[in-house]
């Protein structure tokens, strides 16, 4: 193995902060509430003008080095990288590599090539640890730890100061404090140890694994391209939303709540009114308004809210913010941000895009212009409404939004649309753009997820549906209901001859027709709230309490459980009927830790306990990590095991955000298979894709979008690419299909 060198970078850039000489005090830019390098991503604060490295630590085995401003340059680690020698860092490939590039640049250091850097952060992700250095040494109980004071330093000299009488300056430089910089510098040398600590307790990545986060930096660094100005028009719009309608909220409320982001305010208020409620998030505000006794006055302030305080149209500040000076978005994705393996999306999120489902627009059929449903007459041509078309949201209609949000003019969008707010955050997907010259290719995995379980649960009449016409909510509501799946066919516009050929699928419906509404109201939720042991919760989750009592949900789930007993055996348990017996994953997991260093497997999915880890062996060879798990009585079955483990929560739904104690069993453990599953095939295509030439751009959950030449590739060669199968799926139905081409981000 080659010798690593540990790096670790202190520095200074005014990026994500803007002054504010009226108050005199540096504010966050505009749209955001934290300030620095998290508000603007590595990227723009490396590339900021007044970018500096205070100070750089780093050990090449023999004890942690020093390098600052005007010393002898750190030819010892210079003569390290020219031999091959890899560098790690904590985050290096989202900070230290891009601190090198800036060094390489400004100070003529040697560049590292792409291949000899490591991620002591990917490690521990990889090993489901916490990203942040800090929680991870405090998890591992690792002799070093991080040092406390580091925040003190780095507000010192990190970032700009707030000038005062006695002292103007806006920067404390080390120089005028030298024994805080002395502490500063102790506290890089500390972080290399810290990091070191860690990486005596976790493994490696593997070579596969190793080329996946290769690939993820290689995205991150690439970026997409984003519509500049069309951001800047939204924010615009967006700015005079707020202006209005927080000026007409002040008056409503009689000067009591002057924005709509002073939430306590206006909940104290509304209670006021009798509309009482303990937040003010989307869903709370939808609720509410669907009430019939708001007064007046508590429904204009509830519209209000909707109007302007959605998370998702802040979105367009956040990517301002983090556009590089090339008009590129960079940085978007967190490796092994989920315990699945899963990345997860950081800055503006693109795997967090508002959902424009169920919203419709009308098309005017002469002038091809779209517009709001609210409108009698085409306000672009003046052609009345009956002559246009009613359509759901999709990228005409953003192209559209998009032309009247660049008048800049709020009156001119809600004339247009209705709701302002509404046309710009359907157009934010739109923001991510092809660069000049290039296009935009785009698939996804169709019901990746589904095949998944029914491949790894050998569930053969699934199986047979994903081989042959796919249509699993069609026939999963067929074998719940009981109602032939061929009368889900003939209500398709299927005529009962075609249904005899036997590629039927393959054939154009000989009628018009229409989804049977048990597909949705059924098959659809069954699919979506069942595969993981869900109950009524689930099903209620997706919506079902709206059409279903919770009597009716349960007749279903039992009636869905009956048709997939190979899933069900999957999910496993630890008794059949009165007898303790140990069976599936939720059976192997628990043997596993009743006999730690024995393996215990379920349908090739191996189960250990080494050391206080119990490791999931994956069939890609890639293991998920449970750490510390333990057994204790449950109290909902007599007689078997409660299963929990420590991991690190991110979801305020599932228990305090931090490192707990979670709870897990046979539907959970399964869950976690099959979406590592589901992630370790979407990378194999995203490798294959690269190595063929297109490179991806971004990536959303089962969907991948790369970047290419005007005239190159196509979108069947980019689906037949992705949709070759690792070895150890080889030939499962796994299909990407339903791409397309275009400058504009689709969904």
């Amino acid at each position: 193995m080659k010798p690593t060198a540990n790096i670790d970078f202190e520095t200074y850039s005014e990026a994500g902060l803007v002054w504010n000489a009226s108050i005199n005090k540096w504010t966050p830019p505009a749209g955001a509430i934290k300030k620095g390098l998290p508000v603007v991503g590595s990227s723009v604060y490396v590339e900021h003008p007044t970018f500096e490295v205070l100070t750089m630590s780093y050990d090449l085995g023999v004890g942690v080095k020093r390098w600052k401003p005007f010393d002898t340059p750190p030819i010892d680690l210079f003569l390290h990288i020219r031999r091959g020698g890899l560098v790690s860092g904590w985050n290096s490939g989202g900070f230290e590599v891009k601190v090198w590039g800036w060094c390489a640049k400004s100070l003529h250091w040697p560049p590292v090539p792409t291949g000899q850097w490591r991620d002591s952060m990917a490690n521990a992700r990889a090993h489901s640890l916490p990203g942040a250095l800090a929680k991870a040494a405090e998890v591992l109980g690792c002799a070093e730890q991080k040092n406390k004071e580091g925040a003190r330093l780095l507000d010192k000299f990190s970032i700009p100061r707030a000038p005062t009488k006695t002292n103007p300056s806006l920067r404390t430089r080390p120089q005028d404090d030298p024994a805080d910089a002395e502490l500063l510098y102790a506290y890089c040398d500390q972080d290399v140890r810290t990091e070191q600590s860690i990486g005596y307790q976790v493994p490696d990545l593997s070579p596969s694994e190793l080329a996946i986060w290769q690939c993820d930096r290689a995205i991150n660094d690439r970026g997409v391209q984003v519509d500049v100005s069309g951001i800047e028009n939204c924010i615009e719009v967006i700015n005079q939303a707020h202006t209005l309608y927080n000026a007409e909220l002040a008056e409503l409320t009689g000067g009591t709540v002057s924005k709509a982001s002073e939430l306590q305010k206006l909940i104290g208020w509304l209670g006021a009114t009798g509309a009482h409620t303990s937040s003010l998030d989307e869903e709370h505000v939808a609720e509410l308004l669907k009430r019939s006794d708001l007064p007046p006055h508590a429904r204009r302030a509830l519209e209000i809210r909707a109007a302007i305080g959605s998370a998702s149209v802040k979105k367009a500040f956040a990517m301002r913010n983090q556009t590089s000076a090339d008009g590129r978005l960079r940085d978007l994705f967190i490796y092994h941000g989920a315990r699945t393996g899963r990345v997860t999306g950081s800055g503006p999120q693109p795997t967090n895009l508002p959902n424009s489902a169920g919203v419709y627009a009308k098309a005017c059929g002469p002038c091809g212009g779209h517009y709001g449903t609210h409108h009698a007459f085409c306000p672009w041509c003046g052609t009345v409404a009956d002559a246009a078309r009613t359509v759901e949201w999709g990228i005409a209609s953003a192209e559209w939004a998009l032309k009247s949000i660049a008048t800049q003019t709020l009156a001119f969008v809600e004339y247009i649309w209705g709701d302002a707010m509404s046309a710009v955050s359907g157009s934010l997907r739109s923001l991510f753009v092809a660069a000049e010259g290039k296009d935009l290719l785009c698939s996804d995995y169709s019901s990746i997820e589904a095949v998944v379980v029914a491949e790894l649960a050998g569930e053969e009449w699934r199986r047979k549906v994903f081989q042959t016409h796919g249509k699993i909510y069609e026939m999963s509501a067929a074998k719940i209901s009981g109602v032939p799946f061929e009368d889900f066919m003939a209500h398709a516009g299927y005529a009962l001859e075609q249904l005899q050929h036997p590629e039927w699928w393959t054939l154009k419906p000989a009628n018009t027709g229409s989804h049977h509404p048990l597909r949705k109201k059924i098959g659809k939720v069954a699919e979506l709230a069942s595969a993981y042991q869900g109950w009524i919760g689930s099903w209620k989750a997706f919506g079902a309490d709206e059409f279903m009592s919770e009597d009716e949900m349960k007749t279903a789930i039992l009636a869905w459980r009956d048709a997939s007993l190979a899933i069900v055996e999957f999910w496993g348990g630890q008794q059949r009927g009165h007898r303790t017996e140990y069976y599936g994953a939720e059976g192997m997991a628990v043997q596993a830790v009743l006999h730690p260093g024995t393996v215990f497997e379920c349908r090739k999915h191996q189960f250990q306990m080494r050391g206080d880890v119990l490791y999931l062996r994956l069939l890609s060879g890639r293991e998920l990590t449970y750490h510390r798990p333990r057994l204790a009585l449950s109290t909902k079955r007599a007689g078997t095991y409660a299963i929990s483990y420590e991991g690190w929560n991110s979801n305020p739904k599932n228990g305090p955000v931090g490192w707990i104690r979670m709870d897990t069993w046979g539907g959970r453990l399964v869950e976690n298979i099959v979406q590592a599953t589901a992630r370790d095939i979407q990378w194999h295509g995203i490798l294959n894709l690269e190595k063929a030439g297109y490179p991806i751009v971004l990536h959303v959950y089962d969907e991948d979008i790369s970047e290419v030449p005007e005239g190159f590739g196509s979108v069947e060669e980019f689906e037949t690419i992705m949709a070759v199968m690792p070895p150890w799926a080889a030939g499962w139905p796994i299909r990407a299909k339903g791409g397309w081409r275009g400058k504009r981000y689709r969904k």
